[in-house]
């Protein structure tokens, strides 16, 4: 008798064990099922992928409206997450917000309407959406994007900064002719990188935490032969000496993978910089040629880089995208493609590229950065953010952006696991 439970009990637990193992070692899974809501029924594709950090692709459709959604969460790696639709449906326009469990539900609402997809910002003075959040507020849902800002302005040296509006793993820099001033939302300081002003920063950036500018001999700030290489992060500052002399006609080519590139037109002369390893190399020549980038590398004339080539990936191949005429198109490692056009700001799914949503529109924008998954944009003297969890944001104001913005921010962003 007790040989026979010690038996069951050996079965029952490798049972558990082979199910658990089952569910740890799945790679991916599809589900196809329905919910029904408010007389409506709502047709659900749901894709798994556990390579791509455990993320689901949801496509959600009910008669002419079709919404989608990208949640990046295990969920047990379970079929069919979607337990409830919130929704309102009024006047040509359909919002959602799909429930998946009270722990995991801190995405944003869609709204639908005449076969274009709305974020909430982009809807958020229509009755019908903010009648959606309400009626979520009400029941205990929340999301950043939903509160008004109340942050208020503190001074700096230069600039008005509103910290309460900073994403956490946020560092802004401002190149302010001189010196670099570094902000994130729990401090502020201006770092002396240079011992001449120098008001067109044609030759700084910011790459990766790395903030890399020429070291210039004399108050023309021209010619250069080394560079000054600052860790925004952990304020440490090197110097790479380029063993050669730059000169004022050295534009950036662009920045691919954590490293800087410049091209000199006087002297004929292409340079990769590695500001982590603290290393040069020479990459383009009359002898060795040119390289180009538009997504991948390839070698080109030296004298087709003269003309002051930018590194810049094309997606002209992308019908969805190219039919648009976008201004300019970004790209996150994973997802997304996103892109502006008129005045408008779009996301679109790398898994379903018939269905673009209108993030937010804003005109007179004076320069835009995209940054992961978030866009920060210069509207005369103030820069500003917009992300899907906090909406638009004011963070900072500098009098002298109204004047002179060109290459003047920069963006570094802490990457976060969630």
């Amino acid at each position: 008798m007790k040989r026979a439970i010690s038996v069951c009990i050996l079965l029952l637990l490798l049972f558990f064990i082979a199910q658990y193992a089952i569910v740890y070692f799945k790679q991916d899974h599809e589900a196809n099922y329905q919910i029904s809501k408010d007389e409506l029924t709502f047709d659900i594709q749901e894709f798994y992928n556990k390579s791509n950090n455990d993320t689901y692709y949801i496509n959600i459709t009910t008669g002419d409206y079709q919404f989608g959604y990208t949640i990046k969460n295990n969920f047990n790696k379970r079929k069919q997450i979607i337990e409830d639709i919130e929704l309102i449906n009024r006047d040509g326009t359909m919002c959602i917000f799909p429930v998946f469990s009270k722990e995991d539900n801190d995405h944003n609402i869609e709204c639908s309407s005449g076969g274009v997809l709305y974020s909430y910002e982009a809807q958020k003075t229509n009755p019908v959406a903010q009648e959606l959040v309400n009626t979520l507020k009400e029941k205990g849902y929340q999301n950043p994007s939903w509160q008004e800002s109340t942050a208020t302005g503190e001074k700096t040296t230069t600039s008005t900064i509103y910290k309460d509006n900073l994403l956490d793993n946020d560092y802004i820099t401002i190149w302010n002719y001189q010196n670099l001033e570094i902000i994130k939302k729990d401090s502020a300081l201006e770092q002396s990188l240079s011992s001449y002003e120098k008001y067109e920063n044609t030759h700084g950036a910011l790459v990766g935490k790395y903030y890399i500018i020429p070291v210039y001999y004399n108050q023309n700030v021209f010619d250069f032969q080394e560079l000054v290489i600052y860790d925004i992060v952990e304020n440490k500052t090197d110097r790479l000496n380029l063993e050669r002399t730059m000169s004022q006609d050295t534009y950036i080519n662009g920045i691919v993978d954590g490293k800087l590139y410049y091209m000199d037109k006087d002297n004929l002369v292409q340079l990769e910089i590695n500001p982590e390893k603290k290393q040069y190399r020479v990459i383009g020549n009359t002898d060795l040629n040119g390289q180009m980038y538009n997504g991948s590398w390839e070698t080109v004339n030296i004298y087709d880089l003269v003309d002051e080539k930018k590194f810049q990936k094309d997606y002209s191949d992308i019908p969805e995208i190219a039919s648009k005429n976008p201004v300019m198109t970004y790209e996150n490692e994973t997802d997304y493609y996103y892109y502006t056009a008129d005045g408008n700001f779009y996301r679109l799914s790398k898994r379903d590229l018939s269905l673009p949503i209108l993030l937010f529109q804003q005109l007179d924008t004076k320069e835009v950065i995209f940054n992961q998954d978030t866009f920060y944009f210069l509207i005369d003297n103030s820069l500003y953010y917009y992300n899907e969890n906090y909406g638009k944001r004011l963070i900072l104001q500098n009098d002298e952006l109204r004047y002179n913005d060109n290459n003047r921010i920069a963006v570094y962003k802490v990457s976060s696991e969630k």
